[in-house]
């Protein structure tokens, strides 16, 4: 494989074509999962049979041709790579203008997968709907006169680093924090290669397409999840491209918007600032949707023709993702939240910007939703647990996770689509600020670790 490249949009600055790219790709060793499981004993069903406190509402059905049931309550997060002043990502190896550029492009095909998915009923939240930046793009040496800097994944360091690093970490890790907080079910990142090698411009068309295997999910859900975006992108552009492509598959790769945080360095790994704090809470995937490098490629996708195939090759392959996903869950609280992923509202401050609802008392409302394709198996139940940090959310599961006791009865077997609002007591939370993490579980565990993102409520913030 010839290795990926970017070229500077400032000469002198040799790293910034990376930025929000790569960021120092960490082959992954194993398919073992780097976060720890929680330890949970599922208690027996109670002798009621599974009766709710309150009324399951029916899933409204639709003519969606994503999901079925009950589009709305299903959550995905599209990141089109790069954007702002600062960072144009491959600015445009034929110097032809801002709109062939890897930012513009990806931006164009991030609103059209966006539309496709809003048209049959899926929610949508986007890392960036213009040319801009979360995490700051104010440099005024070079013309940038943006948001001011932001220290986002709390490494102590913020603003804009003659290699591009500083700005990437917190950049990437503003945009991985929209996806959490807003509890997606998917992230996709969407960038466009440059094949170069020590200098040298290779003229090759292709797709590839990046995953991590170190999470929970990761193998069982995220590999097939990358592999139906990169079958399906390919098989797009190819029906609309006049040149030869190549398809270049899948890899496990921790590239930073797709990996999970590096809890313990490793003389392999010894900088957990290469991994993001944060990691993303559900399949997250990269793909290249093709390459910069060869002008013909290059125009393709500058064109409506060209963005509308990369980006109906992902839609056809979330549409057989979240129909063949057995078991999912989704969460709302409707006291502190307007809707199921609803676009994340920055904080102000010079930290992380994104965080979750805080919730002050010890009870809480929490409305589920069924978005698998199967039945939640009798004796499911919601479980949590509070955890104190500094953070805006939890990265990792607490080590133990209890039962949360409701008001009445158990967590129903909902079918696909039906949702129930439950009464929910909250397990004690410490002085300190902190957070509660509450998940469904089912006899197999957690469904956190089949990608499912948890309910995150804040306290003493």
């Amino acid at each position: 494989m010839i290795p990926r490249s970017r070229r500077p949009w400032f000469a002198g600055l040799l790293a910034l074509g990376l930025v929000l790219s790569a960021c120092s790709p960490q082959p992954s060793a194993s398919g073992t999962p780097v976060v720890p499981s929680p330890s949970f004993v599922l208690p027996s069903p109670s002798a009621s049979g599974g009766t709710a406190t309150g009324r399951v509402r029916p899933a409204p059905g639709s003519d969606s041709s994503v999901y079925e049931p009950n589009p709305a309550a299903v959550v995905v997060a599209i990141d089109p790579g790069h954007g702002g002043c600062l960072d144009w990502g491959v600015p445009d190896p034929q110097e032809r203008g801002v709109e062939f550029s890897e930012k513009a492009m990806t931006l164009a095909i991030g609103l059209e997968l966006r539309r496709l998915l809003q048209e049959q009923g899926i929610t949508v939240v986007m890392t960036r709907e213009a040319d801009a930046a979360l995490a700051g793009d104010d440099y005024p040496q070079l013309g940038c006169n943006g948001p001011d800097w932001r220290d986002v994944n709390g490494d102590g360091e913020s603003g804009f680093d003659p290699e591009g690093a500083v700005r990437t970490r917190d950049e990437l890790q503003a945009r991985l924090d929209v996806a959490n907080v807003a509890r997606a079910d998917v992230l996709v990142s969407i960038h466009i290669n440059s094949m170069t090698q020590n200098g040298v411009v290779f003229e090759i068309a292709a797709t590839q397409t990046f995953y991590t295997d170190e999470t929970a999910w990761g193998v069982n859900v995220t590999a097939p999840l990358a592999q139906a975006i990169q079958d399906g992108v390919v098989r797009s552009i190819e029906d609309v491209a006049s040149y030869d492509r190549q398809d270049r598959g899948i890899e496990a790769q921790n590239l930073y918007i797709v990996a999970p945080p590096l809890l313990q360095a490793t003389p392999e790994r010894p900088d957990p600032r290469k991994q993001p704090t944060r990691g993303a809470l559900m399949p997250s995937v990269l793909t290249e949707v093709g390459s910069i490098t060869l002008r013909a490629e290059q125009s393709l996708l500058s064109s409506p023709d060209g963005q509308a195939a990369a980006a109906a090759g992902i839609f056809d392959a979330l549409a057989r993702h979240f129909g063949a996903r057995p078991l999912a869950a989704a969460y709302l609280v409707p006291e502190l939240e307007s809707a199921a992923g609803a676009q994340p509202e920055a904080v102000p401050g010079n930290g992380p910007p994104f965080w979750p609802p805080a919730v002050d008392g010890s009870s809480l409302v929490v409305r589920l939703t069924n978005t698998g394709t199967e039945a939640w198996p009798p004796g499911t139940q919601l479980a949590g647990a509070w955890a104190a940090t500094e953070q805006p959310y939890l990265r990792v599961p607490p080590a133990e996770l209890a039962e949360l006791p409701l008001a009445s009865g158990d967590v129903p077997p909902l079918q696909p689509g039906e949702s129930v609002d439950l009464e929910v007591t909250l397990p004690e939370a410490g002085e300190r600020p902190g957070v509660y993490w509450i998940t469904l579980v089912g006899p197999d565990g957690p469904l956190t670790e089949l990608g499912s993102p948890p309910l995150q409520v804040g306290t003493g913030r």
